[in-house]
């Protein structure tokens, strides 16, 4: 078997055009893309984000306590001491100032630019692009706001979002402020069922950053798209040279020697897997001394890398069997050889390789992660934000399943003696 490994291998080798497609073409492919994409999308992972936005206020904190009691008294129907009760805790509820420190926090201003002004100001201001959004905090909102929390009705004098146009920018602002409401909301609502003082509840601003993980960007993305692909195109080259040894008839003094058919085929299999293996670590170190890619992360990280390339090529190895096999059994090998790319291009494209897999809808996106280099990337995005050994079993052994039941197929078409 050893013999039909080393002959696959010298036919890939020998062929220096296919050989420099390979391993030349991925690079350059990655380095286009990377930065067309990175123009296209706006994606400048050095550029700091810094929205501005206008907060006017139009209310005032003296008059809210005596607006609160009005409505208390007439609206809620509420006794002399009962709404003395409320007003003696609603004192030490600011929303207002609870909307600023939320807004002038650490961890927001530092894209986040809040300007105080007049209305009319902050319309002149966007007009002219100085601005993203307007905030507007009506009259009546501070007293309006504790009155719909404590008697549990919806407010009715909601904060007003201004912008010109909408943007990603605008969004943003939007939902930010969004999130702080609904926290607030919340808040009140936990205050209200468990009776805990309000100062001890209510939120005082800032984001909560949930996980520890590392940024996933497009210059790691493109690699492993690019790197899976050209995997997928491997699995093709070799049925491609079967079809060579068909017409030289290479396959049949193969026969003549008595062999077993199945070392030809355990070729075919070995063989792509150390051409996909070396092919894409090819791809990932040259990408990581180019574009540093990979920037600081340790043995174990490289360990891991290491891990997931090799049950990708595994995966394409046996997906070259099922290409081998049938190759061997159609009598059209140029038509065999189409389907063959029309099959690697329908996965490249589920599977994220030939666009950003995000611009994909959910449900496409669900399918991709069944195909080799979808899951793959799906793999290594895991694996390069968080590091963890057990977020790789399930997909790896999905990944070696594929190995198997291609390997089955693969076997199963293969021509019994006479038949090719």
């Amino acid at each position: 078997m050893l013999s039909f490994i080393k002959k696959d291998l010298l036919m890939f080798w020998r062929d220096r055009k296919e050989l420099i497609t390979v391993l030349v073409l991925p690079i350059i492919l990655v380095m286009v893309l990377n930065f067309a994409f990175a123009g296209l999308f706006g994606f400048n992972e050095d550029a700091k984000i810094d929205l501005q936005l206008a907060l006017v206020n139009q209310d005032d904190d003296t008059e809210a306590m005596t607006q609160l009691k009005e409505r208390l008294v007439k609206e809620a129907a509420l006794g002399e001491e009962q709404t003395a009760e409320i007003l003696s805790q609603a004192t030490l509820i600011k929303p207002i100032s609870m909307l600023e420190n939320f807004l002038h926090s650490d961890d927001v201003k530092e894209w986040v630019t809040v300007h105080e002004m007049e209305e009319t100001e902050a319309v002149a201001n966007m007009e002219e692009g100085g601005l993203d959004g307007i905030l507007i905090i009506p009259e009546g909102f501070t007293a309006d706001s504790l009155y719909s929390a404590l008697i549990g009705e919806s407010p009715t004098v909601p904060l007003k979002y201004k912008i010109e146009m909408e943007t990603n920018d605008t969004s943003t602002l939007a939902q930010l402020i969004q999130g702080f409401l609904d926290q607030m909301n919340v808040q009140f609502a936990l205050q209200k069922v468990g009776g805990a003082p309000q100062e001890e509840v209510l939120p005082e601003g800032g984001l909560e950053k949930v996980g520890a993980g590392e940024r996933f960007t497009l210059t790691q993305y493109f690699p492993i798209a690019i790197g899976a692909l050209f995997s997928l195109f491997l699995a093709a080259t070799v049925a491609t040279k079967t079809g060579e040894e068909i017409r030289q008839k290479v396959f049949h003094r193969i026969l003549l020697t008595n062999s077993h058919p199945f070392h030809f085929l355990t070729g075919k299999i070995v063989s792509t897997f150390c051409l996909a293996w070396l092919q894409t670590m090819f791809v990932f170190i040259l990408s990581h001394f180019i574009l540093d890619i990979f920037p600081g992360r340790t043995i174990s990280f490289w360990l891991g890398t290491i891990g997931i390339v090799t049950l990708l090529s595994l995966a394409i190895s046996a997906l070259s069997a099922v290409f081998t096999s049938i190759s061997l059994r159609v009598s059209d090998i140029d038509a065999a050889n189409g389907i063959f790319m029309i099959v690697i291009i329908l996965f490249g494209i589920i599977g994220g390789s030939f666009v950003p897999v995000y611009i994909l809808p959910d449900w496409l996106q669900k399918i991709g992660e069944w195909t080799p280099n979808g899951l793959s990337l799906a793999i290594m995005t895991q694996w390069i934000q968080f590091e963890d050994f057990s977020s790789l079993i399930k997909p790896s052994l999905i990944l070696v399943v594929f190995f198997i039941l291609c390997t089955g197929i693969g076997l199963a078409l293969y021509p019994k003696r006479g038949e090719a």
